[in-house]
């Protein structure tokens, strides 16, 4: 049964939705902090050559865990920041643009096209997502620069993200937890 009509997302559907935006923006700035802590390790402006010497095969195993705590790190915040689009795409019932690409990146899109982040932080997240995807799916390709250019950019634009989309998505959050909904 819908709450609307034929198209409309059941009533159990938009309260998981509700449910994990809001366990994901408590999650954020935990996991947010957390990559700032992972990139300390590499020095007080998180430098490059710190990390590309951790990256390299000689480095002893206490380099290489700091190593490991970074990428963990900032795939999580950009996880966070894909479940957030994808979750909130559906709740508005944003239409996703018929692009080759992955879910998160066609609710990046979609919020690009909704008005609520810009088209230069949606090229940003996109590029953060496909640099995301390479170190959990071929992570002997992933360079340091690579890596550096992620961390920086996700610790930058997590709030930039998170300032346009809690203001667009909280009117639908209190709907749902008001009772209303469709």
């Amino acid at each position: 049964m819908t709450d609307a009509g034929p198209n409309s997302p059941r009533r159990v559907d938009r309260r998981r939705w509700q449910k994990k935006i809001a366990d994901e923006l408590v999650n954020l700035p935990r996991e947010h902090e957390a990559l700032e802590y992972a990139m300390s390790a590499f020095g007080g402006n998180f430098d490059l050559k710190e990390l590309k010497k951790a990256l390299g095969s000689d480095a002893d195993i206490a380099l290489y865990s700091r190593v490991q705590a970074l990428e963990r790190a900032v795939t999580r915040v950009q996880n966070i920041l894909a479940e957030l689009a994808i979750a909130g795409a559906k709740l508005a019932g944003l239409s996703l643009p018929l692009i080759k690409t992955g879910e998160a990146d066609r609710s990046f899109e979609a919020l690009k096209e909704a008005g609520v982040i810009g088209a230069s932080l949606c090229r940003r997240l996109r590029k953060a997502q496909r640099i995301r995807n390479l170190i959990e799916h071929d992570y002997d390709k992933v360079t340091a620069g690579q890596l550096h250019e992620l961390a920086d950019g996700v610790r930058d634009f997590a709030p930039e993200f998170l300032r346009p989309f809690r203001d667009w998505i909280e009117p639908q959050l209190l709907e749902i937890e008001s009772g209303g909904g469709r």
